[in-house]
């Protein structure tokens, strides 16, 4: 998957994540805090992937409380002199004992059985939360009491540029088969049921120079990311049985797979739960063929600069 290293707005940032959050808090009679957010904060980093972790973080908070608070606290602090990012999000829900602190950032790690029942499982969020993170530099840490709530921190450089990502980018690099060697195109995959829009997307992509190679279902969509290990995929949600909720949570938890960048191109207008579920981008239909350009030369840059994360 690849990491786009810019400097951008981070009260803009905050501001939307809460957004986005504030119905799913609000169901659950919560109230929904925002602690800095008016300043005018600005960092360099992967913009996405912070996004990502941020509503996860957020999602879960929502998620594990009811009728209590959830707070998003957002502050520059320093560490060894150098400028950080903290965000806090605190939370007066159900807490965790040390027990299952231990466990949480274990892949697919729950709390209890009656826990996951009750409010659902966290999956392989918390673990590529955390793996973003430190894949930009920072960490993610707990603090929680059982039965008074939670803080999650997560803690980022705000001067992060390409050639200072950890050190384990190269080894991941080294490893990662998403990406063809230099010189080749790459290939890219189109998963929606609409024909029309396949051939068009197929056009686009092959005058912006990639291979392109397409799948009608989900299910298909799948079997040929399998097969051919694709660059980056574009994915509709609406499709005849499996959707494209389910083919992305299906990506994201093959590790054969995990790592290919996922753009939705879809009627739906969902774009918070898109990034919650790892995709890179999330464009609306009917599509804005300069947005998408803009997109793909977002990865272009970045996979010329061979920057990759989790």
């Amino acid at each position: 998957m690849e990491m786009f290293s810019e400097v951008f707005d981070v009260s803009a940032l905050v501001r939307e994540v809460s957004g986005t959050i504030r119905p799913l808090a609000e169901r659950r009679g919560n109230v929904l805090d925002l602690r800095g957010g008016e300043e005018a904060l600005r960092m360099r980093a992967d913009q996405t992937r912070v996004r990502q972790v941020l509503l996860n973080l957020m999602s879960n908070a929502a998620k594990f409380t009811e009728n209590g608070r959830v707070t998003l606290d957002v502050e520059r602090t320093e560490v060894n002199g150098a400028p950080w990012m903290r965000f806090r999000v605190i939370d007066t829900g159900i807490g965790l004992s040390p027990e299952q602190l231990a466990k949480l950032f274990k892949a697919f790690a729950q709390a209890d059985a009656s826990t996951t029942r009750k409010y659902g499982g966290t999956g392989l969020g918390l673990v590529i939360s955390r793996q973003l993170c430190q894949m930009m530099g920072g960490e993610v840490t707990v603090e929680s009491d059982l039965g008074r709530g939670s803080v999650f921190t997560m803690l980022l450089p705000c001067n992060l540029e390409p050639g200072e990502l950890a050190a384990d980018v190269e080894a991941q690099t080294a490893r990662d088969e998403t990406t063809p060697p230099t010189g080749e195109p790459a290939t890219v995959l189109v998963i929606d049921d609409d024909r029309v829009v396949r051939d068009l997307l197929l056009r686009f992509l092959e005058k912006e120079g990639f291979r392109v190679v397409t799948a009608s279902d989900g299910n298909e969509g799948l079997r040929v990311a399998r097969e051919v290990r694709p660059s980056l995929i574009t994915l509709d949600i609406v499709m005849p049985g499996l959707d494209g909720w389910g083919v992305l949570k299906g990506l994201k938890a093959d590790a054969d797979l995990a790592n290919i960048p996922v753009m939705m191109i879809t009627i739906v207008d969902n774009p918070g739960l898109g990034h919650s579920l790892g995709a890179v981008e999330y464009l609306t239909k009917p599509i804005d063929w300069r947005r998408l350009g803009t997109a793909l030369a977002k990865y272009r840059a970045a996979r010329r600069q061979g920057v990759r994360a989790v």
